[in-house]
């Protein structure tokens, strides 16, 4: 009669988590996707980041040659001889009383 009161005291487990164990394993693992997905999402703005700030120097650079050659442009435009070139060659304008012969290339 004692083995049936031992058998009794021991009690079988059926092989599986309690429930405060899978609740800690349940969140340890939400935890860890939330992490992952977080780390890819600022991994991925960085790149983005870095390939538009390449750009942006790019235009930037660009920009400023642009600048120095319209400053540029405006020295030389404080000549008298460097306006009227342009307004004849890009505007076709002519002094008063200037006759212009046109010629096609063939």
């Amino acid at each position: 009669m004692k083995n049936d009161g031992i058998k009794k005291r021991r009690r079988r487990r059926n092989g599986g988590f309690s429930l405060p164990t899978t609740l800690i394993c349940i969140a340890f693992v939400v935890v860890v996707v939330l992490c992952a997905t977080k780390y890819y999402d600022v991994r991925s703005a960085r790149i983005r980041l870095e390939q538009e700030k390449a750009a942006l120097e790019a235009q930037k650079a660009a920009l400023e040659d642009r600048n120095n050659n319209i400053l540029a442009r405006g020295v030389a435009g404080q000549d008298a001889s460097y306006v009227e070139d342009v307004a004849r060659s890009q505007l076709d304008m002519v002094y008063p009383g200037e006759i212009i012969f046109r010629t096609t290339g063939s």
